[in-house]
């Protein structure tokens, strides 16, 4: 079978070549709702039981919003330490190696665990975690998501899945040299042959949509194209050269690890902490809730961090004594009643709405969460300003390693859900000329082309 898989950030999207020669995308979405996209989530179950996209936000909210934990101590296990001499009280404390048992709060009655972005620690350090009473690396909660896509893809199709052309950005989110790219894919690739897959292969996803692009519009020979991927996790660019007879030379790629996701959190940031404490002073010297607490709240993934039994006494404490007890009522029921993906979900709506609209409103009111914001597109663009000025420079870095002048470039295909926020629309008009700049199929096209790639390997 000739399958390429797009395993995304925010939603993964698999496509194979038809019995006409051209590559579709398989409605991967389980429910019956014909959706092309499934959204890369895990929620893992107390028992074990594991779930996938739609189906594990679904139980993750009937299970966990509205529930506040109940926190019991845990041994953790034992960590081995080296400590210098010391003087205690005037006695002479020798040092050396010793070992130290750690414990920490854990929620007794937590019925499961929700899990997105695997993607995105790939080229870092992180190793895995802990759910329950099991270890999982980050290979193996990837496989288990991977699993369940080939298992679909098989029901689909009533044929093995095997052999998949995987999608892979130019850089790794997180990634700081090219060392840690080769640890990514390697990683990426030992994950799915956990699930299941003998044969793996790889390609830029930049280079996989122009392929899918080329497989829908004829590119004359001699032509040039900027390939514009902009999704959830990072910003990948390539620029390609149409040879005769079609085929496509890569001249360069470059990429940055901005993207959808990035923005998300810089609206959380700079609209939403307001109504969840930033700003309130609290107890007899007036201060400021500590930045390490605030800054936890920008990434939905850092919240989990922040549900102990110390961070709940002390936000019962500064409920006390605070200039606004109802924000920090709000910040308790944000962090440990389960409402936090909702919110980033409902921020992320607005950056979507953004794309259409000049304003859009976030409304949340759950509990002693109450918030209505305005956000205007304007607002928006100035939370991303400098963020555009780093895609700018990019997408230029990258055309000058091609060999390239910009009024070489006859299309500019964008893709990605992110190259449809107008910001960037109009950056590349600027640059390249509106007539140039042409739209692939935003969530689609990196899956068509890859599969387009598992037709030629």
């Amino acid at each position: 079978m000739q399958l390429g898989i797009d395993f995304g950030t925010t939603n993964t999207v698999a496509a194979i070549i038809g019995p006409d020669g051209a590559p579709t995308v398989l409605p991967l979405d389980p429910d019956g709702s014909g959706q092309n996209t499934l959204r890369t989530l895990l929620y893992v179950e107390r028992d074990g039981m594991i779930h996938t996209g739609g189906a594990a936000v679904r139980l993750h909210r009937s299970q966990n919003v509205g529930r506040l934990p109940r926190f019991a101590r845990a041994w953790v296990g034992v960590i081995d330490i080296e400590i210098g001499d010391a003087v205690v009280k005037g006695y002479n404390i020798p040092g050396g190696a010793m070992s130290v048992e750690v414990f920490a709060d854990v929620d007794a009655d937590a019925p499961g665990r929700l899990l997105h972005s695997l993607k995105g620690p790939l080229a870092t350090a992180y190793a895995g975690t802990k759910l329950f009473d099991r270890e999982y690396t980050l290979e193996e909660l990837i496989a288990e998501f991977l699993k369940r896509v080939r298992a679909r893809v098989e029901d689909l199709t009533g044929r093995v899945a095997q052999e998949a052309v995987f999608g892979r950005p130019v850089n790794f989110a997180g990634a700081r040299v090219e060392a840690d790219n080769c640890r990514a894919q390697t990683r990426l690739q030992h994950a799915a042959e956990l699930a299941g897959f003998t044969r793996v292969a790889f390609e830029q996803e930049p280079i996989a949509a122009g392929l899918a692009f080329g497989a829908q519009r004829r590119m004359a020979a001699g032509s040039h194209a900027l390939v514009f991927d902009f999704g959830g996790g990072t910003l990948d660019i390539a620029v390609l050269r149409v040879e005769s007879g079609g085929e496509q030379r890569v001249l360069a790629t470059g990429g940055v690890g901005i993207a959808g996701d990035h923005f998300d959190q810089s609206i959380f940031r700079r609209a939403m902490l307001p109504w969840l404490g930033e700003g309130v002073l609290w107890g007899p010297q007036k201060l400021a809730l500590p930045a390490h607490l605030l800054d936890a709240l920008g990434d939905w993934q850092d919240v989990v961090a922040l549900c102990n039994a110390p961070t709940l006494g002390f936000l019962r404490q500064v409920q006390a004594d605070c200039s606004q007890p109802i924000r920090i009522y709000a910040l308790e029921d944000f962090v440990f009643k389960g409402y936090a993906f909702d919110l980033y979900e409902r921020v992320e709506q607005c950056k979507v709405a953004l794309s259409t609209q000049r304003f859009d409103v976030i409304g949340f009111d759950e509990e002693a969460i109450s918030i209505w914001q305005p956000i205007t597109r304007r607002q928006f663009e100035s939370f991303i300003a400098r963020d555009g000025r780093t895609i700018r420079d990019t997408t230029l870095q990258t055309l000058e390693s091609a060999g390239l002048r910009v009024d070489q470039i006859d299309f500019v295909i964008r893709t990605g859900g992110s190259s449809s926020i107008p910001y960037f629309i109009d950056m590349l008009a600027e640059m390249f000329g509106r007539e140039k700049v042409v739209e692939s199929d935003l969530f689609t096209s990196v899956a068509s082309g890859l599969a387009v790639r598992a037709a030629q390997l």
